[in-house]
């Protein structure tokens, strides 16, 4: 290979490098428990139904493709509504014999123009008093997941104990450079499972 060549090479190498997304993981453990969950419940805080759709099923499926019992909201509720209540997200989980809950929300955009926030969230007040309760009340004030793909934008993983409603686990999932909203849901949705899984923090069906 001649010297232009190798340059060239590197330039492209470089380029490619430069423009691919990557995802950086940081993540708390409020309530840590030996209890592993058995049957999840995952709900995409957002009200737009395509949105939450895709970022359910795809964390669902990565998680049911390592072992664990999955249940995506808009699998369990056929209806195709834009939003649960609280009390639909509780009856969800009675009627599915629920013992965990994944919650997905927006959590930061940044880019070089501005920030912005997904809005009037709870603090983070984790073993206060009915804090599950609450936090899923907060749906209502949620609106579109709105971004350009050259911004960062960081969505959240809860995982709460449906049973005695505490927060056990919380992963932030930071990714830059996305092309697409298809491939920062699945680079999103791929590392929450791989921390979840590498946490052992659910019951592995058998085979």
């Amino acid at each position: 290979m001649s010297l232009l060549n190798r340059f060239i090479y590197v330039l492209i190498i470089t380029a490619i490098i430069a423009g691919c997304s990557t995802v950086k993981i940081t993540t708390e453990k409020p309530n840590p428990t030996t209890r592993k969950l058995d049957r999840v419940l995952i709900i995409a805080m957002t009200n737009q139904y395509e949105t939450r759709k895709m970022y359910e099923g795809e964390l669902s499926y990565r998680l049911r493709s390592r072992g664990y019992s999955m249940f995506s909201s808009v699998n369990v509720d056929k209806s195709k509504k834009d939003i649960f209540t609280k009390e639909e997200i509780l009856k969800l989980i009675e009627e599915k014999n629920i013992d965990g809950v994944i919650t997905m929300r927006l959590k930061d955009v940044q880019s070089k123009e501005r920030y912005a926030t997904s809005d009037r969230y709870i603090s983070d007040a984790a073993n206060q008093h009915n804090y599950f309760f609450n936090y899923i009340d907060t749906y209502y004030n949620v609106y579109s997941w709105s971004y350009q793909p050259e911004q960062t934008v960081v969505v959240e993983a809860k995982l709460f104990d449906a049973v005695d409603k505490k927060l056990i686990f919380q992963i932030d999932a930071q990714i830059k450079n996305a092309e697409s909203e298809e491939e920062r849901a699945g680079e999103i949705t791929e590392s929450f499972a791989k921390t979840f899984h590498k946490n052992a923090l659910f019951v592995k069906k058998e085979k």
